[in-house]
């Protein structure tokens, strides 16, 4: 070992400038030279142990934006735009894609046919959607229930209307509509098996009657 690496043995346990000099028969200003050459260096560096500042995972929502009230699940301005559309003003699925994502993206009326119901299926949109719907039954004093109460009130007086006066044009139309509300308000589709069966009773006598035409 070299007088240098004993010289910084002594230094790092903590001997000081003067005492290293005397005993290895060197200049003071020897002993720093080494020092700053060598680059000695007593114990670690200090490590700034404050806590970082953990940064915010709160995003700005964006203008236009709606978020749950529990925080989860944000919607784009157009997601919240359709939305509106569907729930708020009952606009077809394809149309109201079209006018929220005309600006973005300008849809084809393919895509739209396409998408719109697709973006409708999506859970938080179809909460959504629901939400808006149930604010306006709520604002004009409406509910489903009384919707259902209404369609099934035409549905009945046109069936009691077929059984008293036969099939015709005006009170099979009105028998049907009302079905396919009831069916609409439910969520019973076409391809459902809990389509009603008057519903194809009433189409099958329809169709022999206008070959019978």
């Amino acid at each position: 070992m070299t007088k240098q690496e004993k010289a910084e043995k002594d230094y790092l346990s903590g001997m000081k400038y003067k005492d290293i000099a005397e005993k290895y028969d060197i200049s003071i200003n020897t002993v720093k030279s080494w020092k700053q050459r060598y680059k000695w260096q007593r114990g670690a560096p200090k490590k700034n142990n404050a806590p970082k500042k953990q940064k915010s995972m709160h995003t700005k929502q964006k203008k236009g934006a709606y978020k749950n009230k529990d925080g989860s699940s944000e919607l784009s301005p157009q997601q919240e735009l359709f939305a509106q559309l569907v729930g708020g003003k009952r606009i077809p699925l394809y149309r109201a894609y079209q006018i929220a994502y005309h600006d973005i993206t300008k849809p084809t009326l393919s895509t739209c046919y396409t998408n719109g119901p697709r973006l409708a299926k999506q859970e938080n949109i179809k909460l959504r959607i629901a939400q808006i719907s149930q604010e306006m039954a709520t604002k004009h004093k409406w509910s489903m229930e009384q919707a259902a109460e209404s369609y099934i009130f035409v549905h009945d007086e046109a069936k009691g209307d077929i059984a008293a006066y036969g099939l015709g044009k005006a009170n099979s139309d009105a028998m049907l509509n009302a079905t396919d509300k009831l069916n609409e308000l439910f969520g019973i589709g076409p391809d459902s098996n809990n389509e009603d069966v008057v519903m194809n009773f009433i189409r099958t006598r329809r169709g022999s009657n206008d070959k019978g035409d």
